[in-house]
């Protein structure tokens, strides 16, 4: 057996975002959470993940999951492989947005409904914490109490996840092992033998896959690697000489590459910060 990552954006999507493998995304969800008894999540529902500003639309987003459970509230599942620079005000933009554009015009605030973020990353966002996983709220800061519980925040750093095979315990435990380790693997590890995580694993594994879903595959692996670790380390260089101008002109350099090379607007102005009307017009 050869399994894909699962962490690469196109296989996370297929695994974690369709209705195929819907008892996967909740199992997933309710694990990662502690959601347990009644606050368990027992449906989603998957959601549109392209969004917009709610007025002007110069700052679009492509979310890698969206859905809701049964008492409506908003789950996002982002997962970034490469460190990229403010990932932390990225995914609390992301929830940020996606809470305000629950509300049409002239709709009441009592219909708002928590949004809840979890990020998989691959690489360690939080060094001075230890532990893999991190859940943020809005907590009163002399006593603690979670009055504002419309926002949560969830961070799995896989580089801190160091549990072997025969370590696994809890359903946690399963899904990152699987994450982190099952493109490794030549079988399917014995702990993950059963039910939904089986069923993760032969979502992954490389012979089911169709030649399109394979190039896919193959293309956000490049993308990853190449375009946005290149695009980060020049949006730094132009930083620390304080050269703004030379940082846009450098956007719209890789942005024209990438044109040429066939990548799609969207990703284009998710990873060089320029918006879809400036690119678009750099393609006319």
């Amino acid at each position: 057996m050869q399994f894909l990552n699962p962490c690469i954006d196109v296989a996370f999507k297929k695994i974690f975002g369709s209705e195929e493998h819907k008892r996967v995304t909740i199992s997933f969800l309710n694990s990662i959470l502690e959601l347990t008894g009644q606050r368990a999540i027992k449906n989603v529902q998957f959601l549109n993940t392209e969004q917009h500003e709610l007025r002007d639309k110069k700052k679009e987003n492509y979310l890698d999951i969206l859905c809701t459970d049964q008492v409506d509230n908003t789950y996002i599942i982002e997962v970034q492989v490469e460190r990229v620079k403010t990932f932390d005000k990225r995914i609390t933009y992301y929830a940020t947005k996606t809470y305000a554009l629950q509300l049409g015009a002239a709709q009441s605030y009592y219909k708002l409904k928590p949004v809840i973020a979890i990020a998989v990353l691959g690489f360690t966002l939080f060094p001075k914490k230890k532990a893999y996983k991190s859940i943020h709220n809005l907590l009163d800061i002399k006593t603690h109490e979670h009055d504002l519980e419309e926002l949560t925040f969830a961070f799995i750093e896989l580089p801190k996840f160091e549990k072997t095979e025969n370590e696994l315990v809890t359903n946690e435990d399963k899904w990152l092992y699987f994450l982190k380790n099952i493109d490794e693997q030549n079988h399917v590890p014995a702990p993950l033998n059963k039910g939904e995580f089986e069923e993760a694993c032969h979502a992954i594994e490389r012979m089911t896959w169709t030649e399109a879903e394979i190039n896919a595959y193959d293309y956000s692996i490049i993308k990853t690697t190449d375009v946005q670790g290149g695009l980060e380390l020049a949006f730094e260089d132009g930083e620390k000489k304080g050269e703004t101008k030379g940082k846009r002109e450098k956007a719209i350099e890789i942005a024209t590459k990438m044109l040429g090379a066939g990548i799609d607007i969207a990703t284009i102005a998710q990873t060089t910060g320029l918006t879809i009307e400036e690119i678009k017009k750099l393609k006319k």
